[in-house]
């Protein structure tokens, strides 16, 4: 009987293991998000390390309004015990798309990373 629930308990805990680690967010290739409040659709493709502790990623922005404007978002790369934040202000073309590579230096372990927009701002931002 001991043992029944050993057992038992054993692979209750391997399923919550596995479940929780499949639903681990593990962008490995790409994103793409269309935010509808914002009038834009930003895809971003993790492109292959080729610098050590260098990242780059690809990034393509639509903008579906009919003015400049500039895109603020960030890039979060974590690795387990730590996370690295890359900024991004992308300016776009009214009612065209942009296109950039960002590079962010990384761990050499980052596994994990997500893109989040900041904000759109109705006007291009001078560098």
């Amino acid at each position: 009987m001991m043992r029944r629930r050993l057992i038992c308990s054993g692979a209750l805990f391997l399923l919550c293991l596995f479940t929780s680690l499949s639903a681990a967010p593990r962008n490995s290739g790409n994103i793409s998000i269309s935010d509808k409040e914002n009038a834009v659709e930003v895809n971003i493709v993790r492109q292959k390390e080729e610098i050590p502790g260098i990242q780059e990623f690809r990034i393509e922005v639509s903008n579906n309004k009919p003015q400049e404007r500039t895109l603020h978002g960030k890039i979060v790369i974590q690795d387990g015990s730590s996370q690295k934040e890359c900024t991004i202000y992308l300016p776009l073309p009214p009612s065209a798309n942009a296109v950039d590579t960002i590079r962010c230096q990384v761990a050499d372990s980052a596994v994990y990373w997500q893109f989040e927009v900041i904000k759109v701002y109705d006007f291009i931002l001078e560098n």
